[in-house]
């Protein structure tokens, strides 16, 4: 087990007018190599619960627990935790502040005082990683890009550090349908074919079912729904009623089973939802041959 939360609560401004329970009594285990997805309406507790992964914040009540030694017990140690697990805030790019490319990716590692070399060979291969050239836009100003690339800029930054799990949060969010499209290609590679465990915060269902292995579902500050993409988006009338709608091909599926045909209800992608209709198509004409 890589990381376990055990009861953990955050409360804002405690003992105040204005506090605030975030998250409440959450319970979650992440395992080594794996992608899970964390989703739920704006106001759910999702950013509260991910910034206790690596210490950022510290639980009200309860524990985190990183191979078996609880998060923020040893304040020492808390920079070597947040360089295993790397969080990525949503809209990143605001982050940005080097004049070059090459200067913001490397920002992280010179803090460390590690070699010149060393620190070029992780910025080369962490731009690799997010689908960049080093020799086309090393020198240039992350500025002077497009959003989309200025958002993986920023990845490559945490990416350079050698995180153990990467954390994601909202990592598509104001991004069009192009550079969403790669941001997400680039995470489902760090996922299947580096292994990097990752959690991914979203409140988009289409990107959530095609990448994840397992979802929790928040609501309220506490966890509604766990587990594979198949059982959540089985529970639609629950979904919906915590504001949050199936993927856009599930709906399709569920339309045309509530009109009487033959379709599998769990299909989250276009290519899903082609084949199922053919196989239902050839099955209509077959039973009127």
């Amino acid at each position: 087990m890589l990381l376990r939360l055990e009861n953990v609560s955050h409360v804002y401004m405690p003992g105040t007018p204005f506090e605030v329970t975030a998250i409440s009594n959450i319970n979650l285990e992440i395992q080594k190599g794996e992608l899970l997805a964390i989703i739920g309406e704006t106001g759910s507790g999702k950013s509260t619960l991910v910034q206790h992964l690596n210490g950022l914040l510290s639980p009200t009540d309860g524990k985190v627990i990183l191979d078996g030694r609880e998060v923020g017990k040893d304040k020492v140690e808390l920079g070597k935790i947040r360089r295993r697990i790397g969080l990525l805030f949503q809209f990143p790019e605001q982050q940005l502040f080097e004049e070059t490319v090459y200067a913001d990716v490397a920002f992280g590692l010179k803090n460390l005082a590690l070699p010149a070399e060393e620190i070029k060979n992780r910025v080369v291969k962490a731009l690799h990683l997010v689908g960049l050239d080093m020799a086309d836009l090393g020198e240039r100003s992350p500025f002077s890009l497009s959003g989309g690339q200025m958002r993986r800029v920023a990845m490559a930054g945490v990416l350079a550090m050698n995180p153990e799990v990467l954390i994601l949060d909202e990592p598509a969010a104001g991004l069009d349908p192009r550079g969403k499209a790669d941001l997400l290609q680039k995470v489902a590679s760090l996922h299947n074919q580096h292994g990097l465990t990752i959690v991914l915060v979203s409140h988009s269902m289409d990107d959530v079912s095609r990448l994840a292995d397992r979802l929790i579902v928040m609501g309220y500050g506490e966890i509604r729904l766990a587990g594979t993409p198949d059982q959540i988006f089985a529970c639609k009338n629950e979904l919906e009623e915590m504001g949050l709608s199936l993927p856009q091909m599930a709906l399709l599926m569920h339309k045309l089973k509530h009109q009487g045909k033959n379709v599998p209800t769990n299909i989250f992608s276009v290519e899903q939802a082609k084949e199922a209709i053919l196989c239902m198509l050839r099955g209509e004409k077959d039973e009127h041959v």
